[in-house]
């Protein structure tokens, strides 16, 4: 099943709320920065990287990874989506 951007955009919602526990959920947004607005470190976004392979089942091989495509919600939804 091929996912929308949409669809990703809520799943990091849930990951980020449901299994990193994100304090700063309330700042999530298709345009938010995971640094700069979420205060996500690098940990806690290789965390995320982990749960997006075991909870959605993405494979997100290290040599496609780059920080460009981590800079927003809506920049890692739409590298989810290609990556399916």
């Amino acid at each position: 099943m091929t996912r929308t951007k949409e669809e990703f955009i809520e799943a990091i919602y849930d990951l980020l709320k449901n299994k990193l526990n994100l304090p700063t959920i309330e700042s999530f947004h298709e345009n938010a920065r995971l640094n700069e607005d979420l205060y996500m470190d690098s940990v806690m976004i290789l965390e995320l990287i982990l749960f997006i392979e075991l909870d959605l089942g993405i494979k997100l091989p290290d040599e496609k990874l780059s920080p460009k495509d981590f800079q927003t919600v809506g920049h890692v939804a739409e590298f989810l989506k290609n990556q399916q």
